[in-house]
């Protein structure tokens, strides 16, 4: 087995034709992944066309170019003579940086290399810091498979394609999340010095992004008088006839792209040669939006409500995402409705009216999912309660507020009693707080005690009264 490396020195090719000549040459200021080129090319009545590695082109003089993510790309210039019809081409590799953002660093080697009469690439993984990610390869028209597996090239015969290594996240909350990509230039068989010639199946190639889809726009390098068939990549071969076609891709495939491989083969009966070559286009959606993750932050919280009241539970979840609250009352959980005392079940707040006293310790629960995206996530369980007993105090001519209550809680009554003994009991029977008053009101500082349902005990003469209070 004979291994070769893909990546090539920088290449300058000049061609000159009869008296004219074509010098192509360019140097370039980088910013991070953003690229600005400057033509230093000489040529009269100058045509310039521009591949830059990447799946995508251009045909300015002078173009800025933001590559799509960290690679390693082949960058070609061609310049041609419209008139005179020379022709000059320069290439270079370029290493392309993003800014460090999270943890994963992408990276990839590659080779190609012979065996047993075959030519085979092979991509290897070499990241930092990707650990627990998902590793996807798509090289030379395969798509989605592991790092270090061989692909055959056979049925290839010139070819500027890309190879890619995609690292993925998945789990229940954010769902299957694509987090890098490194990118690099396959050229296989490829030599654009020939672009230009009578036999070259060579072809330019230009994406303008519309709302509807990507409309591409295919010219032949060479010159006319070739058959040429455009393979679209959808399966059946999609003939597109002429020096200049044009095909509109739909956008699909996400974050990542689409992986387009587009094939232009040329006969020439006039010079009884035939000849194929492929490219490359990776199609990016510029009008994706991400689906939304199912994330809940904050949580619900439990809620503490005064019989024939409302009790509202709150959550906190991206817009576009899909809400479900479900309640268990002993039997299981299950959906609500939006429907008697229930409403907002579908959105980050839940309300419950008219809550009775046996409606406590009922438990409350969201469920979150988003349309386009694989996650699923269930809040933290929410508890109700609900503070009853009130009447034995109207009946006893004994006024309490405010309920709910933050600091000071007001006892009033109709008539005097005589000395009342006061007790208030929390929800696991312990005593926190003890008084007396031998008056008609009193105010009892609850300030220091915890958020939750009280039971109030109040002892005058031979007879008890009771009644449950709020601490907010």
């Amino acid at each position: 087995m004979v291994r070769r490396s893909i990546l090539l020195s920088i290449t300058l090719v000049l061609l000159v034709d009869g008296n004219s000549q074509c010098t192509a040459d360019f140097s370039h200021t980088a910013n991070w992944d953003t690229v600005s080129f400057m033509n230093l090319s000489s040529a009269s009545n100058a045509y310039f066309y521009w591949n830059f590695g990447d799946g995508s082109t251009s045909y300015e003089s002078d173009p800025i170019h933001v590559f799509i993510e960290n690679g390693t790309f082949q960058v070609t210039m061609h310049v041609h003579d419209t008139v005179n019809h020379c022709h000059g081409v320069h290439q270079e590799w370029l290493s392309i940086s993003r800014p460090v953002d999270e943890v994963c660093e992408p990276y990839m080697g590659d080779s190609l290399f012979t065996y047993n009469g075959s030519d085979y690439v092979e991509i290897h993984d070499e990241a930092i810091g990707c650990t627990g990610m998902y590793r996807y390869v798509d090289c030379m028209g395969a798509q989605n498979w592991s790092p270090g597996n061989w692909h055959d090239l056979t049925g290839w015969e010139h070819a500027l394609t890309m190879a890619r290594i995609r690292y993925v996240s998945h789990d229940s909350i954010n769902g299957t999340v694509f987090r890098r990509a490194y990118y690099r230039t396959i050229p296989y068989n490829q030599d654009p010095v020939n672009s230009y010639d009578t036999c070259s199946a060579d072809f330019e190639y230009v994406l303008d992004y519309q709302p509807g889809g990507a409309v591409a726009t295919f010219k032949t390098l060479g010159p006319p008088g070739a058959d040429t068939i455009w393979i679209s990549g959808f399966g059946n071969p999609i003939a597109l006839v002429g020096q200049v076609s044009t095909f509109t891709f739909p956008y699909y495939g996400g974050p990542s792209g689409k992986w387009q491989n587009v094939t232009r083969y040329n006969h020439d009966p006039n010079y009884g040669c035939n000849n194929r070559q492929t490219h490359t286009l990776i199609i990016r959606d510029p009008y994706f939006v991400a689906p939304p993750s199912c994330l809940i932050d904050p949580q619900p919280q439990d809620a503490m409500v005064y019989q024939n009241g409302t009790a509202q539970f709150f959550i906190s979840s991206q817009p576009g995402s899909v809400k479900q609250w479900q309640q268990n009352a002993g039997l299981g959980w299950q959906d609500l409705f939006d429907a008697g005392p229930y409403s907002g079940v579908n959105t980050d707040t839940l309300s419950v009216s008219n809550c009775q006293n046996w409606w406590s310790n009922y438990q409350y629960r969201c469920v979150v999912t988003a349309p386009g995206s694989s996650c699923h996530n269930t809040s933290e369980v929410a508890l109700l309660s609900v503070a009853v007993g009130i009447d034995e105090f109207v009946d006893a001519g004994i006024i309490l507020y405010p309920n709910p209550v933050t600091d000071l809680l007001y006892l009033q009554w109709a008539r005097s009693f005589g000395t009342s003994q006061i007790a208030i009991t929390d929800a696991l029977g312990q005593v926190v707080n003890t008084s007396s008053t031998s008056g008609t009101s009193i105010a009892i500082d609850v300030a220091s005690l915890s958020q939750g349902i009280y039971l109030l005990s109040i002892h005058f003469g031979e007879r008890k009264v009771q009644g449950r209070f709020i601490k907010q």
